[in-house]
């Protein structure tokens, strides 16, 4: 692998170390996915590792904001499926559940989080493996793989996760209790938004020049720095 190619590999990692680390952060609070953030360096991610961290001082804290957030018992401040936004405000496990388990199915990836399909944390870890398996294709020299893995990426943030992050991270703004989750919900909006364009800038860029592949994600990392 040339070095541009190299640097192209370094760019999408940081992107798939994003998603792979909001997914554990949307997850209930424990030693793993706190850990995982204050283990995780600001280089090697897209969002604000350092005020997140020093945020989750109190695990406690964000135990009962999770809950009140995310779990119930009773109603929830910021459900975290995507069924609610798309499809009815009342109900999960609707057509909108169906659809993003058939991409899971289709991508013949089995996302180990005991919740529906369309979670926001099984929706960002599945991107993530989508993003890491164009990585794979990028260090094997198969360009034209690891363009079919960007334009899966483009679909699903189109056609799902890009669809209701933002009123999941409005709710998140106005019901948390804690700084963390406020601050989660601004850096997940900005970055997963962030990305759709960043995804459809590449993919416009292949189709209208001759840019090689490896060219159009280092440059795109750089133009995004």
């Amino acid at each position: 692998m040339n070095e541009r190619s190299e640097s192209a590999v370094a760019a999408e990692r940081r992107r798939a170390t994003t998603y792979s680390l909001l997914a554990a952060l949307f997850q209930p609070p424990d030693d793993v996915g706190l850990d995982a953030l204050a283990e995780t360096d600001e280089s090697d991610v897209s969002i604000a590792v350092s005020p997140l961290a020093d945020a989750a001082a109190d695990a406690n804290e964000l135990t009962l904001d999770h809950a009140g957030l995310f779990v119930g018992p009773f109603e929830l401040e910021a459900p975290p499926y995507e069924s609610v936004y798309v499809d009815s405000e009342t109900q999960v496990m609707t057509e909108s559940t169906a659809q993003v388990q058939a991409e899971y199915n289709e991508a013949g990836v089995d996302i180990d989080l005991d919740e529906p399909a369309d979670h926001v944390a099984a929706e960002l870890e599945f991107t993530f493996l989508l993003v890491a398996t164009e990585i794979e294709a990028l260090e094997a020299g198969e360009f034209d793989a690891a363009e079919h893995y960007l334009e899966r990426q483009y679909e699903f943030l189109s056609e799902h996760l890009g669809r209701w992050i933002s009123e999941l991270a409005e709710n998140m703004r106005e019901h948390a209790d804690t700084e963390f989750y406020s601050m989660l919900a601004d850096e997940a909006q900005s970055f997963v938004e962030g990305d759709g364009k960043r995804l459809a800038d590449r993919l416009n860029r292949l189709d209208a020049t001759d840019d090689d592949l490896a060219t159009v994600l280092e440059d795109g990392d750089t133009n995004d720095s």
